[in-house]
């Protein structure tokens, strides 16, 4: 989306806010889930009661497999082979241009442009490792990866642009292919680059992590947080997933992260009620949840992708008792974040500050370099600030941190505690 909105303004396009008046709206979709597609006609439906003379634009994932369906919603879609095209499609489409075409799938509206912090920068897309339940790769066929030139190239720009965080981020980002060049070497050229802040890659699977990456998380502008995606904690149901591990190598994939870059915090995704799990399953899956501690668990009960090998399967699990599954892990999920929190409380972390919770409130917002959502007092402004500060404890669903310089109490040796 940020690349889609940099885009539009390069070709004289003003880019607003969701909610207000524009000549077009252009959303980024998603299919992975049932929900992601209802939440998608929800919104289409709002924007055209809203405006209904607007020019509705949906691209992506979504676009791409419910074409028919969305026909009926939106003006014009856009699959993501021409994603690049939304701009020129838009602007033919407002010129009155009756010949332009109306999809570019097989048969938003971008947020303004603020002062950013933290830039998405994608450098691969698609997936050749089809899991049972997953419908993104008939949705973003094959595997491509953008060329490492580029890749650095755009990162100059964004750090020149004031950017203090690149997130490599892509479908697949350990994936990463150009010629003989792996991820490792990417993330290495890309700490190479003068006036970095800091990086973060975005998702990981266990079977991606190499000495050779895991050896960079020695350089301290390389966020300590890894999105591992789990799914599930039993082997009987990896195996149906089509997963590719068990739950002892992604273990010993943490062990591994865990002596490359001690007290880095590592997120995940569950999915729970995948076809067959048993309750002995379930218990398996939230067992290994806990031994882990997981800083964060997103939570997804499953949902049929029509197309996919998970939609045939037997032993679809019950409404009910995956409502009450969700509700159990995402409790394990809550309990493991509070304990990752406690353990950092008089730590000191990096915090990039991105905004004030409101107009000359002094309380800002930002994200931490292991991947907290931050919160604290300010006499002064802090938006796009990149400074170390101290864990206080959690508030709600955020971190207090104290900043050193707003710190007047205390001896200098609690304060010098405090630091380290």
């Amino acid at each position: 989306m940020e690349e889609m909105a940099l885009a539009f303004a390069a070709e004289g396009f003003k880019v607003v806010d969701p909610e207000s008046e524009a000549d077009a709206f252009v959303v980024n979709t998603c299919t992975v889930t049932a929900e992601a597609d209802r939440q998608l006609r929800q919104w289409l439906r709002s924007v055209r009661r809203r405006q209904p003379s607007s020019l509705l634009v949906a691209v992506g994932c979504a676009a791409e497999r419910e074409a028919p369906q969305l026909l009926e919603l939106a003006d014009v879609l856009v699959g993501n082979a021409a994603k690049n095209e939304v701009v020129t499609l838009v602007a033919d489409r407002l010129s009155g241009d009756s010949a332009a075409p109306r999809t570019t799938a097989p048969v938003t509206a971008a947020g303004g442009l603020a002062a950013r912090t933290r830039s998405l920068l994608k450098i691969q897309e698609g997936c050749l490792a089809p899991c049972a339940y997953c419908v993104v790769p008939y949705v973003r066929r094959g595997e491509v990866s953008v060329a490492l030139p580029e890749v650095l190239s755009v990162a100059r720009e964004r750090i020149a642009a004031g950017h203090r965080e690149l997130i490599l981020t892509g479908t697949r980002p350990g994936a990463y292919r150009d010629g003989d060049l792996r991820l490792a070497d990417l993330v290495r050229a890309v700490l190479d680059l003068p006036g970095l802040g800091r990086v973060r890659v975005s998702s990981l699977q266990p079977q991606e992590l190499s000495a050779a990456l895991l050896s960079l998380w020695s350089d301290s502008r390389l966020c300590p947080h890894f999105h591992l995606s789990l799914q599930s904690g039993s082997a009987a149901v990896l195996r149906r997933m089509m997963r590719g591990y068990t739950p002892e190598g992604f273990m010993a994939a943490l062990e591994d992260i865990r002596a490359a870059a001690p007290g880095a915090a590592v997120t995940t995704d569950v999915i729970v009620g995948f076809p067959g799990e048993s309750e002995a399953e379930f218990e398996e899956s939230v067992s290994f949840c806990e031994r882990v501690g997981f800083a964060r668990i997103h939570v997804f009960p499953f949902s049929a992708r029509p197309g996919t090998r998970a939609a045939g399967m037997e032993g679809r699990v019950a409404p009910q008792v995956l409502k009450e599954r969700a509700r159990v892990m995402h409790e394990v999920g809550q309990r493991g974040r509070l304990a990752y929190i406690d353990s950092s409380i008089g730590r000191e972390i990096e915090s990039l500050w991105e905004e004030e919770t409101g107009p000359g409130s002094g309380e800002y917002l930002g994200t931490s370099d292991n991947y907290l959502r931050l919160i604290c007092r300010s006499s002064t402004p802090l938006h796009n600030v990149l400074e170390r500060v101290v864990v206080e404890g959690a508030e709600g669903e955020y971190v207090r941190v104290r900043r050193e310089d707003e710190d007047t109490g205390g001896s200098e040796t609690e304060r010098e505690v405090r630091r380290r």
